[in-house]
């Protein structure tokens, strides 16, 4: 079962700094840097993407464990009704299988957004470690603020990039650098017993027609 398919990191799409128009006349104060270049020469494009992808197949693996648990659940019921199951135990399967599924459903999108979250992350702290590299790089050219070299860039002057500069910084100092390795955390998916989510619904259901019923009987008739 393929849950996921691992996208694009568009790393250059993140600004290091906010882009003031007034900055980007090419003006002696101003750097630009290349942040798409930085990562694929540090290794950090590919370490990003070896987490996401590991953190990916970890949530795969769990949402997979939960439907087989799911579909034995399901199972054990089967068996317990018997193949000449009343008009009740009928509705009840029904009403498990859809319990069921609603969970899986619900799980896949948890997952989602915690892949989602940590490929954030790693991005994120990607950007941390570039940032006082490049604000130092760019101080000591005179420079006051750093742009990156995106699609709000029409044009630049290739004085002033530092993209080439920050990348010997980075390799000078690897042990403070670089997205910290190691298997990825993930929260577990959560899992519902889907024989007691069914009960619920049935009880839930079976609530309301009482309340139903005792409503009609209360009412007066003209």
């Amino acid at each position: 079962m393929k849950i996921f398919k691992i996208p694009v990191l568009l790393v250059s799409a993140l600004l290091l700094a906010a882009c003031d128009p007034a900055a980007l006349q090419g003006g002696p104060d101003v750097a630009v840097i290349d942040l798409a270049a930085v990562a694929k020469a540090t290794g950090q494009e590919e370490e990003i993407r070896i987490q996401a992808e590991e953190a990916r197949n970890e949530l795969t693996k769990q949402l997979q464990q939960l439907a087989v648990s799911l579909e034995e659940q399901l199972k054990a019921e089967r068996d317990k009704i018997g193949i000449n199951p009343t008009e009740a135990d009928a509705q009840r399967l029904q009403t498990l299988s859809i319990q069921a599924q609603q969970q899986i459903n619900s799980a896949q999108a948890q997952a989602q957004a915690q892949a989602s979250l940590l490929e954030q992350q790693l991005v994120n702290d990607y950007r941390d470690k570039v940032e006082p590299l490049a604000k130092d790089v760019a101080s000591k050219l005179g420079a006051s603020i750093v742009v990156t070299a995106d699609a709000n860039v029409v044009w630049f002057d290739p004085a002033v990039d530092i993209t080439d500069e920050v990348i010997a910084a980075w390799r000078a100092a690897p042990a403070e650098n670089g997205i910290d390795k190691g298997a990825p955390e993930v929260e577990q998916v959560e899992e519902q017993p889907a024989a007691e989510s069914a009960e619920q619904a049935v009880e839930e259901e079976s609530s309301t027609a009482e309340e139903v019923a005792e409503d009609t009987v209360d009412t007066p008739t003209e």
